[in-house]
């Protein structure tokens, strides 16, 4: 009895075979991203659904403020995004070359007879630890705060700031 060979549908090129073309400037994870939003909205118009995706992002984002971190001439700067915070919700430490932002921002009372429709802000406590480049004068560091921005001045000791030099090559 001679045996039949069978193809498999994919090493045949047949036509059930799924090919999905993927663009050289494409994200081939674009048709993964889609189908997991189409999901997400599935279970985000089921009628009182408390924890839809939207609901479930929510337990997820933090108050933790954004953060930059600048590299100036003679300083370093670090710029905290702290809207409705004044600098008494603000805590700033220093200790081993680490800086520490802590703070809480506090939700507003609710007023009687008024009930929140949809609410986006974030509030809760934060605590950020930034390592500090080397090269920084400890004692010299300040901050202030203005118009929902923190930024921290921390200025570079005398030798971080001296010129690069150029260091020869040895040849053999």
């Amino acid at each position: 009895m001679a045996k039949k060979k069978s193809k498999l549908p994919a090493a045949a090129g047949s036509a059930s075979r799924l090919d999905i073309p993927v663009s050289a400037t494409g994200n081939v994870w674009q048709p993964f991203s889609r189908m997991r939003e189409e999901f997400d909205r599935m279970f985000d118009d089921i009628p009182g659904n408390a924890f839809g995706s939207r609901m479930m992002q929510k337990l997820y984002d933090s108050a933790d403020p954004a953060v930059e971190l600048r590299d100036k001439k003679d300083e370093y700067e670090l710029v905290a995004e702290v809207p409705g915070m004044s600098s008494d919700d603000i805590e700033i430490k220093l200790s081993d070359g680490v800086l520490r932002l802590k703070g809480e921002k506090s939700e507003s009372h609710e007023e009687e007879g008024e009930s929140f429709m949809f609410s986006e802000r974030h509030y809760g406590s934060f605590e950020r630890a930034i390592k500090l480049p080397n090269g920084v004068d400890h004692k010299k560091i300040s901050a202030d705060a203005r118009d929902g921005l923190l930024t921290v001045h921390i200025p570079k000791s005398a030798e971080a700031i001296q010129k690069e030099r150029k260091i020869p090559i040895n040849t053999a």
